[in-house]
């Protein structure tokens, strides 16, 4: 019996295509190596024939049973939860009816379960499908076979090359030592092989050797969430040229940092960091954090928007911020200023800043992880006091006790702070907030400024800034290009512009502080 797909299937699977910044052909292989990896596969086989005009991929996974494959057909089907691997509805498969004359599926779900189908796009209107015989394609005890049938010959799917190199540049993470050992061991156990062709995929020695390994940490977290590495060397014509997204013949990689999550590559570039070192056309890495999943798009290929993700977002971000800086630094890729002299003159600012985004938490939550929170006895903790005085059965004494306490344990942290000076040892860690740096921004002169973890730095390099000093608005230039820092973090459906009137109204209302915040000229 026949059976159809009652939708424009050609309409959806060309609107999911699009969403994709991928090429269509790499969007269907990695598609089926992620939703093979999601079925707990520890094999897959690739089979490029440009003779018989078919690719096919065989894992060792879950596999079907005959219920599950007739609901594989439907484009809205999926048993996937956020948060859990990588793939998206069967989607290779599905997309490659825009390319295939047919797609036959055959699939041992156990106990003996056995069911193939096959699937092909007439027109936009109709997909017909129907179940067939199996062939023996799956040859593991369990797993899923997708063979592409192509009418003519396919450029690029039926090169066993462009599948060779689609892979890697796409699952790089799950060739390298480093990555795997650190991180990816602990997501698959038994570890993972892909074969093209009969041909094991592995990472020549030169490419394992790389410099500055790194592993990323959440908080106090002693157990990494992620592990990564950046480097200077020039690879000649390897794996991670491509993966840059460079051509064969070219012996410079390209710059970029990029972020994995399950062995998949989902962005590269130094943006998304937030971070733009000195010499980034020299420097490329990439850092695996099985975490980041539960902040991707359906189709796993971008960072969700939304406030709660941001904020989650955000706070992976810091946490690769953070194991990343140590390494620029080593490299001479990323400093300036001293921050302790240049934040003396600007501290007054500071907390004008910090009281004006504890008035807007409540419209910009997503800030929150960002630059995190002043708690106790600082402007916002005041004025919330003030606000609910008796509200918790305090009185007057009970207030002055507090207080008492604060200061207690601000003599105590202060007597911590100078023992540790005096012994050499690292001093206590700053409380999180916002903190203001004037910097020298060589690598960017003509940035207005950018924010790394919880600091903006403010570019003194820049015309605007000199300008500012010389109409002593220097106080009002930061407190824009903090705006304007800021207004790239707000959920997308909060305007931009809409924040910074925002914020600088906000900041209005709590009192520019006349002379008393007047920025020395002297840091320049």
């Amino acid at each position: 019996m026949q059976n159809e797909t009652r939708v424009n299937l050609k309409h959806l699977l060309e609107d999911m295509r699009d969403s994709y910044n991928a090429p269509l052909e790499e969007v269907i292989l990695t598609e089926l190596i992620a939703n093979a990896l999601d079925s707990k596969a520890t094999r897959l086989d690739f089979i490029a024939d440009a003779t018989g005009r078919f690719l096919r991929c065989v894992d060792n996974g879950a596999g079907m049973k005959r219920q599950q494959l007739k609901e594989y057909h439907n484009i809205a089907s999926s048993d996937k939860v956020r948060g859990q691997g990588i793939g998206f509805a069967g989607v290779g498969a599905k997309l490659s009816l825009l390319l295939a004359e047919r797609v036959v599926t055959e699939s041992r779900g156990g106990r003996g379960s056995r069911a193939a189908t096959e699937w092909r796009l007439t027109n936009p209107y109709r997909a017909p499908w129907k179940f067939i015989p199996t062939s023996g394609a799956v040859t593991f005890p369990r797993g899923t076979s997708v063979t592409i049938h192509f009418a003519d010959n396919q450029p690029h799917l039926l090169r066993k090359e462009f599948v060779v190199q689609t892979v890697i540049k796409h699952f790089y993470p799950l060739f390298h030592d480093h990555l795997r050992e650190a991180i990816l061991r602990f997501v698959y156990r038994k570890g993972i092989e892909i074969t093209v062709n009969g041909e094991l995929l592995i990472l020549p020695d030169t490419e394992q050797r790389v410099d500055n390994e790194f592993k990323v940490f959440l908080g106090k977290g002693r157990r990494p969430i992620g592990a990564g590495f950046l480097t200077k060397k020039v690879l000649e014509q390897g794996w991670l040229a491509r993966l840059a997204g460079r051509a064969p013949n070219e012996l410079r990689i390209a710059s970029g940092l990029s972020i994995s999550t399950y062995g998949k590559v989902i962005k590269t570039g130094w943006e998304w960091v937030g971070i733009i070192p000195k010499s980034a056309g020299a420097l490329c890495g990439v850092v695996e954090v099985p975490a980041v999943s539960e902040v991707l798009t359906t189709n796993k290929s971008d960072f969700l928007t939304d406030a709660a993700h941001l904020r989650k977002f955000y706070r992976f971000r810091k946490a690769i911020q953070q194991a990343i800086l140590p390494v620029l630094r080593s490299l001479g890729e990323y400093g300036g200023t001293d921050r302790g002299s240049a934040t003396k003159n600007v501290k007054a600012i500071e907390r004008q800043i910090e009281t004006t985004l504890d008035g807007l938490s409540t419209d910009y939550p997503e800030l929150e992880s960002l630059l995190g929170s002043r708690r106790g006895i600082g402007l916002g903790a005041e004025r919330k006091r003030e606000k609910h005085g008796g509200e918790d059965g305090g009185t007057d004494e009970t207030h002055t006790n507090k207080d008492n306490a604060a200061t207690s344990l601000r003599n105590e942290r202060a007597e911590k702070k100078k023992r540790s000076g005096k012994d050499g040892e690292t001093a206590s860690k700053k409380k999180p907030g916002l903190t203001l740096l004037l910097e020298d921004l060589t690598d960017a002169p003509d940035m207005l400024g950018r924010m790394l973890e919880d600091t903006v730095s403010i570019n003194t390099l820049h015309p605007a800034w000199k300008k500012s000093l010389e109409t002593k608005q220097e106080e009002y230039h930061i407190l824009v290009v903090v705006g304007l820092s800021l207004a790239e973090f707000v959920s997308p459906e909060k305007h931009p512009v809409e924040f910074l009137a925002k914020f600088l109204s906000s900041w209005s209302a709590v009192g520019t502080g006349g002379s008393e915040t007047s920025v020395q000229t002297s840091l320049l």
